[in-house]
């Protein structure tokens, strides 16, 4: 009898290690989404020539994780974001929009935390820091038309800021899953080159985006 608890005690333990370890360790992902981004500035929003439109764009990338346990851990992505701000001028420029494109490379670092991991259906959530690299920004019209084909010299090359995400989460098979979160980011650095002439004495501008972001998880 005392062998028959045994074994059924070792099985059961061997049975709960291996649940627990298909979602423990390291992880591979890839991500997309859809979103609108800002290019947040007191002066323009205070501007009654200037009306400001929300831009809809995206980003894409790839990420990498590792889980202390089945619901604790943290997390490092590659991210390339289309994103800018879309102005239409009013008055004497009345109709006339421009589109300010900036193209980021983002690299987001952050824990990530979710609850019942082993049901079909759980919560994820994710925050951390973010540095975000300028690889491209130029001046279109409402058309898509080039006006100026590189403004990098009005932008900073780096910005820093954070990120927060959260969804959630379905389970496919023991190794795959499917995550949706809501994507939120912020600079807390000025994205703008205040030694540019072209900016003297103007508020400092804050990059921001909001999306939906879809992804697939892949359990090593």
């Amino acid at each position: 009898m005392k062998k028959y608890f045994l074994a059924v005690f070792v099985l059961t333990a061997l049975t709960v290690s291996k649940k627990a370890n298909a979602q423990q360790g390291f992880s591979v992902s890839v991500k997309a989404t859809p979103q609108f981004s800002f290019l947040q500035n007191s002066d323009d929003r205070d501007n009654s020539i200037i009306d400001r439109k929300g831009t809809f764009n995206g980003n894409f990338g790839i990420g990498a994780g590792y889980n202390f346990t089945p619901s604790l851990g943290v997390g490092i992505d590659a991210v390339y974001s289309l994103q800018g701000q879309k102005y239409k001028f009013l008055g004497a420029g009345m109709g006339r929009e421009i589109n300010q494109k900036l193209n980021y490379v983002k690299v987001p670092v952050y824990f990530t935390y979710t609850y019942n991991p082993d049901k079909p259906v759980s919560f994820i959530g994710k925050v951390g820091p973010q540095v975000s690299f300028l690889t491209s920004s130029k001046l279109t019209d409402n058309n898509g038309n080039t006006l100026k084909s590189n403004t990098k010299d009005h932008f900073k090359d780096v910005t820093y800021g954070g990120m927060a995400a959260a969804g959630v989460q379905f389970k496919l098979d023991k190794r795959m899953y499917l995550t949706t979160m809501a994507r939120f980011d912020y600079d807390f650095t000025n994205a703008e080159d205040k030694n540019d002439a072209f900016y003297p004495g103007r508020a400092k501008t804050y990059n921001m985006t909001a999306g939906l972001e879809v992804g697939l998880k892949y359990m090593l």
